[in-house]
């Protein structure tokens, strides 16, 4: 009698809650020509829940011997990642008064900051000096403050921030589909992070 060939594909990353149990379906997706044999390895326990949040991984090889020991009868062909982080945390609890203040101050805390380090820079490059340079250039007048040349170029900054880092003011849908600069480098600082902690897991 052959054996029935499956084929099992490894997420990256999966987060679970505290005290509840991993299984197949949770951290991959199963192929096999028979739905009962796919829906019973799908159901199959791979982990059992932590009372605590942590930080583990599970390894492709332990899943394999996991569905082997429901299922002998099983060419279990292992595909993507050799082993899945495991996140273990609790749900959080939604607190909207709790959300909006932390939102807000972040946004000041942005705001102010980004607002000191473009003065900083712009002192430091002589900023003002070059505004009045260029417009005696054009006008053959000394001006400390040219007004027609500050305003427009404090709303051209403004305006330059937010279509950089903002994908939905373009006509473009493809380009409305682009993650902006902030989102990549989220998503490099937590594949990075993740890296770091199964390496640091495994050690």
């Amino acid at each position: 009698m052959s054996k029935e060939d499956v084929f099992v594909q490894l997420e990256k990353k999966y987060t679970v809650d505290v005290n509840e149990d991993i299984f197949v379906k949770d951290i991959g997706k199963v192929y096999c020509h028979r739905e009962d044999i796919k829906k019973k390895i799908e159901e199959v326990k791979v982990k059992k829940g932590n009372k605590e949040e942590d930080w583990t991984y599970i390894k492709s090889a332990d899943v394999v011997e996991k569905i082997l020991e429901n299922d002998s009868q099983l060419n279990v062909t292992m595909l993507g990642e050799p082993e899945i982080l495991i996140e273990i945390k609790s749900k959080a609890k939604d607190n909207t008064v709790f959300q909006f203040i932390k939102v807000l101050f972040i946004c000041i805390l942005l705001f102010f900051g980004a607002g000191i380090a473009i003065v900083n820079f712009y002192e430091d490059v002589n900023m003002v000096a070059s505004i009045n340079k260029i417009y005696y250039t054009f006008t053959g007048k000394n001006e400390l403050k040219p007004l027609i040349m500050t305003i427009p170029y404090s709303l051209g900054l403004g305006v330059g921030v937010m279509v950089f880092f903002n994908r939905v003011l373009s006509s473009s849908e493809r380009r409305k589909k682009e993650p902006g600069p902030m989102e990549l480098e989220l998503y490099m600082y937590d594949s990075d992070m993740e890296d770091y902690i199964l390496n640091d897991i495994k050690k």
